[in-house]
């Protein structure tokens, strides 16, 4: 496991409303000439996509830019946060570049992240 760690200044967890969780298919079908399909595992663990979001302040927004982009190479390395389904600390990592929208003078961070041997 990384040590990397989610930054104790922002929330510990991404907010319930809102929040979306599936787990990618661990599966590979094969077809047969006749029959039902074969089916095996791809990999021995597979992996889970959370969307979710944390409301910021102005420099906690900022300090999350600045983290992201120079703790973690632009978003490329893993960390370790809280699993916001079982809130123990687990191995994430960015899939995409999180989205910013300002709100009543607060930041909603919109993040879409990787869950690492789920």
């Amino acid at each position: 496991m990384t040590n990397i760690t989610w930054p104790q200044t922002l929330p510990q967890v991404m907010r319930l409303e809102g929040l979306g969780a599936k787990k990618k298919t661990n599966v590979i079908r094969t077809p047969m000439d006749a029959g039902p399909q074969k089916t095996r595992r791809r990999y021995t663990v597979s992996t889970k996509e959370f969307t979710g979001s944390v409301v910021l302040t102005e420099a906690q927004r900022e300090y999350l830019e600045d983290w992201y982009d120079n703790f973690l190479g632009s978003g490329v390395l893993r960390f370790v946060m809280k699993d916001p389904q079982t809130l123990r600390p687990a191995e994430f990592r960015f899939l995409e570049e999180y989205d910013e929208e300002a709100s009543d003078g607060l930041w909603i961070i919109t993040m879409k992240l990787e869950k690492m041997n789920a």
